[in-house]
């Protein structure tokens, strides 16, 4: 079981880094057309528009894609979590190791860790009530919800200010307000 928790959740940060360096990459290309904007005439500087706008439009819908499958390997991870706390219901309490791992980290943001603990490591262990107490959604963590929800958020508002950025810049060529 504890393979299994380890490969999802390898899946999972793999999957989380490729996703990340696609999209720096991809702001890379952007930050590029964004210097060819400002320097070509406007006869020309609508092509690098027109690219970073399919250029952004591809990226938002990836980073929508690949956040929705972060979501879902997340609940895999936690599937296992939660087969693992079960598992170790068999075992003496001192040998309850990943049990006792999940309260530490479950005491670094909740009040009520002792007496949470105190049921998880007692002779029958926790009820799923418990087991849904000790193993959070993943989207409940301040953590998670920092890489899956703020991180992904300043990107598409990278983008979205980048696209301003390249569309103003083309308008204010073809107004003649910057040369």
């Amino acid at each position: 079981m504890l393979a299994g928790a380890q490969w999802r959740d390898s899946w999972l940060h793999g999957f989380r880094s490729l996703y990340l360096v696609m999209e720096v990459i991809l702001l890379g290309v952007a930050g590029g057309l964004l210097v060819s904007i400002l320097n070509l005439d406007v006869a020309r500087a609508w092509v690098p528009v027109a690219l970073l706008v399919v250029d952004a439009t591809i990226s938002l819908i990836l980073l929508a894609r690949m956040r929705r499958a972060a979501l879902g390997l997340g609940d895999d991870v936690r599937f296992w979590h939660r087969e693992i706390v079960r598992a170790e219901r068999e075992l003496p309490a001192e040998r309850r190791v990943f049990t006792r791992f999940k309260l530490l980290q479950r005491s670094r943001n909740h009040t009520d860790t002792d007496e949470l603990a105190t049921l998880a490591l007692s002779k029958e262990g926790l009820d799923e009530a418990g087991l849904d107490r000790l193993i959070e959604p993943f989207s409940a963590s301040a953590t998670r919800r920092l890489i899956e929800n703020r991180v992904p958020a300043l990107i598409a508002l990278l983008w979205i200010s980048w696209v301003v950025a390249g569309v103003g810049a083309l308008y204010l060529k073809a107004s003649h307000i910057i040369p």
